[in-house]
């Protein structure tokens, strides 16, 4: 079984640039976290990698179409193991520098219905 590794991005400082839009929910606590994925490849970040940024630029707030990356960089990275799951955490602390990144079109597989469809066939 692959090993399930849940990726934190974070600043390294709590008043790092944006920190009054980043806020948890449901009690809107300000938080340093940037943003989280869930991962299965086993190809973790690395230090100098950046944060992606996506978007839905005809359509803003109801999906993805685009994606580029984002102001913020990976400085470090530490990781976790539970000696009892398959889970990893990886906790990738983050500095603010930003950069004039182009947005791309996310390429997008088949729709879930019309691959059930194509395997039942």
């Amino acid at each position: 079984m692959a090993t399930k590794t849940w990726i934190i991005y974070k600043t390294v400082s709590a008043s790092a640039p944006g920190w009054e839009e980043r806020r948890l929910m449901p009690d809107d606590a300000f938080t340093s976290i940037l943003a989280e994925e869930l991962d299965w490849s086993g190809n973790l970040p690395t230090v100098g990698d950046r944060v992606r940024d996506y978007t839905n630029l005809s359509d803003p707030g109801n999906g993805v179409t685009h994606g580029r990356d984002g102001d913020w960089f990976v400085s470090k990275v530490e990781q976790f193991s539970s000696p009892d799951t398959d889970l990893q955490i990886a906790v990738c602390l983050c500095e603010y520098q930003p950069i004039d990144a182009q947005w791309q079109a996310v390429n997008r597989g088949a729709p879930v219905a019309e691959l059930i469809e194509a395997a039942t066939r």
